[in-house]
């Protein structure tokens, strides 16, 4: 179990400055988990949620699994496996 304490900022400082932050920390998303590289992509505690827990952590890396296969794929949406056509 680790607690983060209110305000606590994720470490960052392996990550540069190509990625951008937002004011409180994190690294800066959009909804598919992509930071404005592309190619990178930021789930968990770094983008620094006010939920820490593995439960959102892991949501993220779904989330950040499938926007990766569309990316790597060049798809224009992500593909779910439960639709067979």
């Amino acid at each position: 179990f680790q607690h983060h304490p209110p305000g606590a900022k994720p470490i960052t400082d392996y990550i540069g400055s190509r990625v951008q932050f937002r004011d409180d920390g994190g690294v800066d998303v959009d909804d598919e988990m992509a930071t404005n590289v592309p190619g990178v992509y930021a789930i968990g505690d770094i983008r620094n949620t006010p939920y820490k827990q593995v439960v959102v952590a892991a949501s993220d890396g779904c989330i950040a699994a499938m926007s990766i296969d569309k990316y790597l794929k060049g798809r224009k949406n992500i593909k779910v496996d439960w639709i067979h056509q």
